[in-house]
């Protein structure tokens, strides 16, 4: 029998062994060799990604521990019908406060697949998590608790697996754009066309026209130009 729970939790520890291997090796100390009075160092290959600290590996680390204990008794709850209720989602002002408070700690990124695009040794958990989304109990577990979707969406984003239908969450609408004001008129929509304009007199020059371009005017015209 395919046990989701224990499948995961088998899935989390290998990615927090991978996780805890490369926050070692970024921390190690570059070593020294000296060839008679000459040192040098080993030539490593240049980062394609922006390199992390040290303290948001440490934060994931913590996190996917506790992602592997919620996950646990969510399943068990399952299994016993004894999921909570459901209730519309609000956030207590204590919580808020806290959230806000977290402002000092560091952020993990969120771009598709940057533990996998990071962590070499993350392989092996990523083709795990995908073989436990095609498995007809984790769907029944998220339709039962949707709570179960925000811990596994979360996981897949930072591994870099694509969500199942079932999975992934609706798309948000869009706002609603502004209506497009026609321009004003003068007379409103729907009233008869009005008199058309008068033409007015003819404008006047700046200053008066020569007298030879007037006797040339009027010789053109007798000619029938």
């Amino acid at each position: 029998m395919f046990d989701i729970a224990t499948y995961f939790i088998t899935i989390v520890t290998q990615l927090r062994q991978a996780v805890a291997a490369y926050a070692a090796a970024q921390a190690r100390p570059v070593q020294v060799v000296w060839l008679g009075d000459r040192a040098f160092v080993p030539i490593t290959p240049p980062e394609r990604l922006p390199r992390l600290p040290d303290a948001s590996w440490t934060l994931l680390w913590h996190r996917l521990g506790r992602l592997a204990s919620r996950f646990q008794t969510l399943v068990d709850r399952w299994r016993a019908n004894a999921l909570p209720a459901r209730v519309p989602a609000r956030r207590p002002p204590a919580a808020q406060a806290a959230r806000s408070d977290r402002g000092s700690q560091p952020r993990l990124p969120g771009t598709l697949g940057w533990v996998h695009h990071r962590i070499p040794d993350s392989g092996s958990p990523s083709g795990r998590l995908h073989e436990l989304l095609t498995q007809p109990d984790t769907q029944a577990l998220v339709l039962a608790a949707p709570q179960a979707g925000r811990l596994l969406r979360p996981l897949c984003r930072a591994l870099g697996v694509p969500l199942p239908a079932w999975l992934a969450l609706p798309a948000r609408p869009r706002p609603a754009r502004c209506p497009v004001v026609p321009p004003c008129t003068l007379s409103p929509p729907g009233a008869p066309p009005g008199p058309p304009p008068t033409p007015g007199p003819p404008p006047t020059p700046d200053r008066p026209i020569p007298a030879n371009i007037l006797a040339a005017a009027r010789a053109w015209r007798k000619r029938g130009f």
